[in-house]
């Protein structure tokens, strides 16, 4: 089923708010400050990347409030639960924050593959390209 433009750039903004808040989370939790610094850059690009999509979404319309996805709040109930067992693994957390960044990459697929407007389209893919480089920062940082 093919979804409205709206409706893409909506469920990305969301994406990028729940990234945004669950890197923000997840660098309460690790006490090694470059992996600290790398979670806080990510919440800081995802929030970028929010503002840069929201007035796409307004000339559509406009854009929802959002206060995240019901998956995103499992995934950073995830990791409250793992730091909790685990005692700030900071290799399990990142394990999650690597897997957090393949949902985003999974919804900015997904947005590609829809009908959107030229303009909107090349954001969406610069967005795309910089969360993939981001995602490979992120995997430089697990340890085996």
């Amino acid at each position: 089923m093919q979804r409205t433009e709206r409706g893409v750039l909506n469920h990305l903004i969301e994406t990028c708010k729940d990234g945004e808040r669950g890197f923000r989370y997840a660098a309460n939790h690790v006490e090694s400050p470059p992996i600290k610094s790398l979670f806080l850059d990510i919440a800081s690009q995802r929030e970028r990347f929010a503002e840069a999509l929201l007035p796409h979404a307004h000339r559509l319309g406009g854009g929802n409030e959002s206060h995240g996805t019901a998956a995103a709040a499992l995934h950073r109930g995830w990791i409250t639960l793992m730091d909790a067992l685990k005692g700030h693994d900071e290799n399990a957390v990142l394990h999650e924050a690597e897997r957090g960044e393949d949902a985003a990459l999974a919804a900015y697929r997904d947005a590609l593959a829809e009908a959107l407007a030229p303009m909107t389209r090349e954001i969406v893919e610069q967005q795309f390209h910089e969360i993939e480089a981001m995602q490979e920062r992120l995997r430089t940082f697990e340890m085996v």
